[in-house]
């Protein structure tokens, strides 16, 4: 008895067999974020440049992110740019740094709200995001109330680019924000980022 494979979206092609009797194939392979961004599910969150122009060892508040959606949000990667900056480092001291920690719940980034927008990675596409996302106006912001220890942590260059997979996920309410701590480097000019994206089992207009 044969058995025949058939296109089960009712087009009717057959699978291709060979004289070796060798099924033919052809897959696709994409990440979940690669997916998302095909099906209008991922974007972009960018403070564009900041000034910040106090190198105290003070951490600065420059992004704030929180997540108003039902389901979870994933952000898939996180970038920092630094550009202008003047300043010394000791031989011995810290160079500038970057934290970031979950849930914040106030302090003067938050209070003084500076709205940043939110991009939708494919072109053309009409789906939103219900993210509450800000940027810091200048330095000296805060944030308060937010987990002791930083879910991320890394030393940056005064002046460089930094690109990371970072796979973060914020639950309905759940939140997080960065802070810079310049250490000697000032003015500066930076700007932070994620790429994020709304998981498959979450349906646009259900």
């Amino acid at each position: 008895m044969a058995t025949v494979i058939q296109d089960g979206t009712g087009i009717g092609f057959s699978a291709k067999i060979d004289a070796d009797n060798r099924l033919f194939t052809r897959g696709v392979n994409e990440n979940e974020f690669e997916h998302a961004v095909r099906n209008g599910r991922a974007f972009n969150i960018n403070t564009e440049f900041i000034e910040i122009n106090a190198g105290t060892t003070a951490e600065n508040a420059i992004m704030y992110v929180k997540n108003n959606e039902d389901n979870d949000i994933i952000l898939a990667a996180w970038f920092v740019g630094t550009d202008a900056s003047q300043g010394s480092i000791g031989a011995t001291a810290l160079g500038p740094q970057l934290k970031v920690y979950y849930n914040p719940t106030g302090g003067t980034l938050i209070s003084d709200a500076s709205p940043v927008e939110i991009v939708n990675r494919q072109g053309g596409s009409s789906n939103t995001f219900d993210l509450t996302v800000y940027k810091a106006t200048g330095a000296n912001k805060t944030i308060t109330g937010q987990d002791s220890a930083p879910v991320l942590y890394q030393t940056h260059p005064q002046e460089g680019r930094a690109f990371g997979t970072v796979y973060l996920s914020l639950k309905k309410g759940s939140s997080l924000g960065v802070v810079y701590i310049p250490n000697g480097v000032e003015p500066i000019q930076i700007y932070t980022g994620f790429q994020g994206f709304l998981p498959e089992e979450f349906n646009f207009g259900e």
